[in-house]
């Protein structure tokens, strides 16, 4: 029985996902919700760094292919947006998870600083 590609990086993204509950779990337990504040906070970061660096390459070769790619037909063009939007959208869904995470942080914390 053999894997596709679609079903590989389905299964590592639950994996992250499953990693990134049980972190959660761990920083509430430990910090409480400021915990899960810092935790999303990191995520999201990370998202948008990784996010960013895809879509302009900061220092090394990638600097250089990037201004060598961007002189190719429409159609190449289009095939490397096709390309770049595929692997970006794990990325998206993961910084949305960030920023779910520091919604509830911030509204456990609300809770907690207003429970008597």
């Amino acid at each position: 029985m053999r894997f596709s590609e679609g079903s590989a990086a389905n299964t590592l993204a639950w994996g992250v996902l499953g990693l990134l509950f049980c972190a959660s779990v761990a920083m509430v337990t430990v910090l409480g919700f400021v915990g899960l504040l810092l935790l999303g906070g990191l995520t999201t970061l990370v998202c948008v760094l990784a996010e960013l660096n895809q879509d302009t390459p900061t220092w090394g070769i990638g600097v250089f292919k990037a201004r060598m790619d961007s002189s190719g037909s429409p159609e190449q063009r289009a095939a490397m947006l096709a390309d770049r939007q595929t692997l970006t959208s794990p990325i998206r869904f993961y910084r949305r998870c960030g920023l779910a995470l520091v919604g509830l942080g911030i509204a456990g914390a609300i809770f907690q600083a207003w429970r008597p």
